[in-house]
């Protein structure tokens, strides 16, 4: 199967994957919020946030070891595979144990002493915490089996595996309605319960289906140290960037309480639907990427580059301007009561994402050459101001929504040193780069906002089937300019053929 084939039919499986997922997730907020209210909402977002922050960790550690695994795929190296996933397992299960610890110390003692949190939510807040930490262990723990799924491009099996996920998830939700004493303690516990199974069938099938997932202790100091080093300064800079979105999180507890954690997790909500749809592109084409560089064809592994930074920012372009044109009605049809704030928390939150996604792509150029180590450090400082900056404004009276603005304005100069990084390390044309990528989203990004916006202010209606058709003319704006002007006529063939592909193959 050729490479644009295999990228095709594997960001099918992982749409469909996020199709059905985003249907769940979106029904299962609606009577999450409607079962435990806006406090308890909130309450579980604040403290149950370490799951979602070693959910978002996940993919990011997987990457690590998947990193090592493709390389060697692609050097047709694999005698070493095996080696590599037992040394991943080991550097997790001590990233569990230092976790662990943490968490029950510092986590504990800031949660009962720092969180504003109701004196008799505390107890339920703490079995949540409890329940929490558990989860995210077994997360951590079953990570090195994510690694190898993608590596060796079984997207099938993963969205099925995410799939069950989301099906059990959305069944605890209708079984807390039966239970009527503390509704967020049993949810947390259910949690934990959905999160031992899922991660059981991915481990059982891993081991079933690839040799190299196959744990013994071994010991290699070179090959430890060597991944070590690699997933150690990768932690840095995803835990920089996973402690500013939950400090955020914790800040606007402090300075707004519960209710408007509510509002902040229903905007998250809204960011990982939306991440999903361009992540699942780079899920697919990340080993092609490192296979490419491994085998040292540059300018196939560039051309690959460019094209996916354009595609998954028209993507996220695609999702993000509806959504934020028409986040009123849309929210309204979701929840029906809208906590406050959510309006421009989702909004301020999509804005980020439009700038954050055209990051992802060079992540991955540096994860590709190995040498990682500034690109980290970098990343990682400039992340955290977001928390200084933002503390500083919510203490002088500056409205919630200030830290969000905070983060696009951050995350945009993060992008802009890290391009000048890897221009400094030989690895980009930053010319290239301007012409190729920047330019066609800027200019596809004012094309369809401006259209957009125009019709909507002319032709403003409160009527939903009028809105309703406002909504898909905007989609058909983003798509005709997207194709355009977004492309060149090389990637459009590339495209139409990758779409064809799939279609015949899995659509007839």
């Amino acid at each position: 199967m050729s490479a644009n084939k295999r990228i095709a039919k594997n960001t099918g499986f992982l749409y469909i994957r996020m199709l059905l997922m985003m249907g769940i997730a979106f029904f299962s907020s609606r009577i999450l919020l409607r079962e435990l209210g806006v406090e308890d909402f909130g309450l579980y977002g604040v403290v149950g946030g370490v799951v979602a922050m070693f959910g978002s960790l996940r993919g990011i550690f997987a990457s690590s070891i998947q990193r090592f695994l493709n390389f060697e795929k692609g050097r047709g190296n694999s005698d070493k595979l095996n080696r590599i996933f037992n040394i991943g397992v080991t550097i997790h299960l001590l990233l569990s144990v230092v976790f662990l610890i943490l968490a029950e110390t510092v986590g504990l003692w800031f949660l009962n002493n720092k969180l504003v949190i109701q004196p008799d939510r505390l107890i339920a807040a703490n079995w949540v915490f409890q329940f929490s930490i558990a989860a995210s262990i077994v997360t951590l723990m079953t990570i090195p089996y994510d690694a190898v799924i993608i590596a060796n491009e079984r997207m099938k099996a993963f969205a099925y595996i995410s799939i069950l996920d989301a099906i059990l998830k959305l069944g605890i939700i209708f079984l807390i309605s039966f239970f009527g004493n503390d509704k967020l303690i049993f949810y947390g516990l259910l949690i934990l319960i959905v999160s031992i199974i899922t991660r059981s069938v991915n481990m059982i099938y891993s081991r079933r289906n690839f040799e190299e997932s196959k744990y013994r202790f071994i010991w290699d100091k070179n090959l430890f140290k060597q991944i070590g080093s690699f997933a150690g300064w990768n932690f840095l800079g995803t835990t920089a960037f996973t402690f500013t979105n939950e400090g955020v999180n914790i800040l606007l507890n402090i300075f707004g309480g519960t209710p408007v954690n509510a509002a902040r997790t229903i905007a998250y909500q809204v960011r990982s639907i939306a991440t999903q749809f361009a992540s699942n592109i780079l899920m697919a084409v990340n080993p092609q990427l490192i296979k490419l560089y491994s085998q040292n064809k540059k300018r196939d592994f560039t051309d690959l580059l460019f094209f996916i930074s354009k595609a998954t920012f028209f993507v996220m372009l695609f999702l993000c301007l509806p959504i934020i044109l028409f986040a009123d009605t849309i929210l309204t049809l979701w929840l029906v009561n809208v906590p406050e704030y959510t309006v421009v928390f989702v909004k301020l939150i999509l804005v980020f994402l439009m700038v954050r996604i055209l990051h992802s792509p060079i992540d991955t150029l540096f994860k590709a050459t190995g040498n990682i180590k500034y690109y980290q450090i970098v990343d990682a400082l400039i992340l955290s101001l977001n928390l200084p900056i933002s503390y500083f404004l919510l203490k002088n009276d500056y409205e919630l929504h200030s830290v969000f603005v905070v983060m696009i304005f951050v995350e945009a100069i993060d992008l802009i040193s890290v391009l000048y990084l890897a221009k400094r390390m030989g690895e980009l044309n930053m010319s290239n780069y301007l012409i190729r990528v920047i330019h066609p989203c800027v200019l596809v990004s004012i094309i369809a906002a401006s259209s957009s916006y125009f019709i909507i202010r002319l032709l403003n209606s409160p009527l939903l089937i009028v809105q309703l058709t406002y909504f898909m003319g905007v989609l058909i704006i983003i798509i005709m300019s997207t194709f355009v002007v977004g492309f060149n006529k090389k990637e459009k063939k590339i495209l139409l053929s990758s779409v064809l592909s799939f279609k015949n193959k899995h659509l007839k």
